[in-house]
């Protein structure tokens, strides 16, 4: 064991605030400071967890850290029986140079130690693991005007939960996201993401922004990891970014028979000085980060880039151009509802054939449906249809041959609204067997024209507000197809953003490869793929080729795709 030799000069916990690492690590290598957290000292160098496993699972956790750069940004691992820490720190020894450490036996905490000398007869075959840390960032966030309640009071440290987000398995290296959160004026949001946005090796931009229930946390005040916060004021926003006390839930649920890891928030010190200004790094032309809202109550807001923000302004303007209706509020239209949109996984679309003719039916709205149907499957939603009994023998077998003719990325699933008025069947639909579980998390819903439009609508959106679904209804303006178009471009320009992709993944598993940005691309449409939606519908007679006016009663779709296709120009 360490020694506690007190004829040498150890420095104060005052003292070792704004000492160098390495003298931290002596003291904490002699057995001094057992189990104290390292929140607020060395301030400006980079912290890390660290995790010791067996040397034959020593790839998988590799991977595993590549696979969530999010929670667990990997700095550097060590071969079996190298105790150094190789670039982060000098006269360092990972087996002694942390407060305390835990030690886990089949996934279950046993024993907390102050140094791991004791099992030198096995660490031989350990590989250990180091992991960015959010406390090398503070000294940044607090440059930048925004105050840590802990940083005044070194009794206290930042507020940490275990969410309901799985990291990417590999192997058999599984298990939840930690996240650590910091309440941030909401003036203020956007400066604290731009602070850490550049700082990736230290878990960088946040993940979440606001209402912590997304993240599956029931009560902010309940901590699993740190201190609980104190009462949020009126005007702060909780913000969240991914923590490396994942690495203590991974070993717990990987379950290997004998680990170690750092005990609470006692970080690895190393010699490594983080950006004291991330101001001075430099950030290409429209790809700094920017806050959106896209919830109000209870607030949650996404990020996109500048160049990303701007291209989806431009196609509210070509909306407004065009007389569509985008909101009374700029966000209100169309940039709130792709951002929820994109941010979901189950989409479930109302869809109605409008209003019968003698000859047929209108067909303005169906083309854009099938569009943003098609752009949904893209980029990774799973797509159900909820369509009234008038509709549903038409809709299934159209969805049929736009698969086949690959018009539809797969096949969806059809659901057909009963012909009752019995207000229970929206929920129903709308819920898993418990009649309480949400299936979906977004409903959109189109135009309605007739009184059942009415029926099925109205109980669709009543029963998904009861609900807390996300929901999104066109407006009277949006009967064309243009505004489905729109919103397939934006789903689009969000999908191949990367800073609204690693948001919206919470900074696990990876970006799009290129074959899949290829199938986005594919996706969008165009007049070849719009004029075969057609062809398909007047096979099957629902199109009225004249109205009443002896003109087409769908709209020309090449000059609204010209329209819009020049945004991503």
């Amino acid at each position: 064991m360490a020694t506690t030799d007190d004829t040498v000069d150890v420095p104060s916990l005052e003292q070792l605030q704004t000492s160098l690492p390495v003298e931290a690590r002596r003291a904490f290598r002699r057995g001094f400071y057992f189990k104290k957290v390292t929140s607020g000292l060395c301030r400006g160098y980079v912290q890390a967890n660290i995790a010791g496993v067996q040397a034959q699972h020593a790839d998988d956790f590799v991977e595993f850290c590549r696979a969530n750069e999010g929670p667990l940004p990997l700095l550097h691992h060590s071969q079996p029986g190298d105790f150094s820490a190789g670039p982060l720190a000098e006269d360092s020894d990972i087996r002694t140079d942390v407060a305390a450490y835990n030690v886990l036996k089949y996934g279950e905490y046993v024993d907390i130690v102050p140094d791991l000398l004791p099992f030198d007869d096995v660490l031989n075959e350990y590989a250990f693991f180091y992991t960015g840390c959010s406390f090398s960032f503070d000294k940044i966030l607090l440059n930048a005007g925004i105050h840590l309640e802990y940083a005044d009071n070194p009794d206290i440290t930042v507020s940490m939960y275990t969410t309901n987000i799985p990291c990417h398995r590999v192997g058999s290296v599984q298990g939840p996201m930690v996240v650590s959160m910091r309440p941030v004026p909401r003036h203020l949001v956007q400066v604290a993401v731009r602070a850490t946005n550049p700082l990736p090796d230290v878990h960088g931009a946040p993940i979440h922004i606001g209402c912590f229930d997304a993240l599956g946390i029931k009560d902010v005040y309940k901590t699993q990891y740190g201190d609980p916060p104190s009462p949020l004021k009126e005007d702060q926003i909780p913000v969240f970014w991914a923590c490396g006390n994942t690495i203590k839930e991974v070993l717990q649920h990987t379950k290997h028979p004998l680990s170690f890891t750092m005990y609470s928030d006692c970080m690895y010190l190393s010699d490594n000085p983080s950006d004291s200004d991330s101001s001075t790094v430099i950030i290409p032309d429209g790809e700094q980060p920017v806050v959106v809202d896209m919830v109000d109550d209870p607030y949650q807001a996404s990020l996109v880039s500048e160049a990303v923000l701007q291209k989806l302004k431009q196609l509210q303007n070509v909306l407004r151009d065009g007389n569509v209706s985008v909101g009374t509020h700029e966000d209100d239209g169309f940039m709130k509802p792709i951002l929820t949109l994109s941010h979901s996984s189950h989409i479930v679309m109302a869809v109605v054939l409008p209003q019968k003719k003698d000859n047929g039916y209108e067909t303005n709205g169906f083309m854009g449906t099938v569009a943003l149907a098609n752009m949904l499957q893209a980029v990774g939603k799973e797509v159900t249809l909820v369509v009234d009994a008038e509709s549903y023998l038409h809709i299934t077998k159209i969805v049929k041959v736009l698969v086949q003719k690959a018009l539809l990325q797969e096949s969806i699933n059809v659901v057909q609204f009963p012909d009752t008025s019995n207000s229970s069947s929206a929920r129903d639909i709308l819920t898993q067997s418990d009649g309480n579980t949400p299936r979906f998390d977004h409903l959109v819903m189109p135009i309605q024209r007739s009184d059942n439009d009415n029926r099925m609508c109205k109980q669709l959106f009543s029963a998904a507000k009861d609900l807390n679904v996300f929901t999104f209804q066109g407006s009277q303006q949006c009967s064309s197809d243009v505004y489905g178009y729109a919103i397939t471009i934006a789903l689009y320009l969000l999908g191949t953003c990367s800073i609204h992709d690693r948001y919206r993944r919470r900074g696990v598993g990876f970006p799009p490869s290129d074959s899949e940005l290829q199938v986005f691309k594919a996706a969008l449409p165009s007049i070849k793929t719009v004029a075969s939606v057609l062809a398909i519908l007047q096979t099957y007679g629902l199109i009225c080729n004249t109205g009443t006016d002896h003109k087409p009663t769908y709209e020309d779709p090449r000059s609204t795709i010209e329209r819009l296709y020049s945004v991503l120009k």
